[in-house]
């Protein structure tokens, strides 16, 4: 029995005390890995190519909000479609040109043949497939927001006109700190700063619309915009509680 007692005693040490020491390069990685998690989250979407393939499994509306924001960046983008994909990307182009957000500059057609390797490993060439590609040019109104953002930009402009006169002073817009609140860059701020000079102290609602344009950057995340609108300027956002409403709620429960 005391020989048992010695060996329990005298036995292996804790797993943990066994583990070995991180190599520095473990340590490393782990450091580097501690630190992206504590990197905040970022506020704008991955760059967005120049070139819009249209395919299947997306609606239409998801094509033309793609190609608006990426009008906002770039001059010229290209819109492909191939095969039964064809019709969308031709009602693409039409909408964004009806809409004044593009012009179109050239149309191409032809037949793509795709090679692939077949179950013995030779390389075989696929069925010939019908592709249009449209050059499209950025058009009139092709660098401003739209759509959803526009809607709540107007918004924000007539809560703001209280007089309801259609017109805000430079000094109530300053007051509205787009800057800040929507996260823009150095860039956009210079860019916002200059337009302010070259009004003439007021501005009317499509003036507004492109001076939004310039601070709400295009890859800006629809859930960042969408948590400044309810946030910051007490707007209605679907699945969010707007601040003053929340504030009501608590006061209406702390009663009770």
């Amino acid at each position: 029995m005391a020989d048992q007692a010695e060996e329990v005693a005298t036995g292996a040490a804790p797993e943990e005390e066994n583990k070995a020491e991180p190599t520095k390069e473990e340590a490393e990685v782990e450091a580097e890995e501690a630190e992206k998690e504590k990197e905040p989250e970022s506020f704008y979407d991955s760059d967005l190519p120049s070139r819009i393939i249209v395919g299947r499994g997306r609606p239409l509306s998801f094509y033309v909000d793609r190609a608006r924001r990426v009008f906002r960046i770039e001059e010229e983008i290209q819109v492909t479609g191939r095969g039964d994909n064809i019709s969308t990307a031709c009602k693409l182009v039409e909408a964004l040109k009806r809409q004044k957000i593009a012009t179109i500059t050239k149309i191409s057609t032809g037949m793509d043949v795709q090679p692939y390797f077949n179950a013995a490993g030779d390389a075989k060439w696929g069925q010939p497939t019908a592709v249009i590609v449209f050059k499209l040019r950025r058009g009139e109104f092709g660098k401003y927001i739209a759509d959803y953002q526009q809607r709540k930009v107007i918004e924000i402009f007539e809560n703001k006109d209280e007089a309801k006169g259609g017109i805000l002073t430079v000094e109530a817009i300053d007051a509205l700190d787009f800057a800040t609140k929507f996260h823009a860059n150095e860039e956009q701020v210079a860019e916002a700063k200059a337009f302010k000079e070259g009004v003439a102290g007021t501005m009317d609602l499509p003036t507004f619309i492109k001076y939004a344009s310039i601070l709400i950057h295009p890859l800006l995340k629809n859930k960042v915009f969408k948590e400044v609108l309810a946030r910051e300027f007490d707007i209605e956002v679907a699945g969010m509680s707007k601040p003053a409403a929340a504030e009501e709620e608590d006061q209406a429960q702390a009663v009770h």
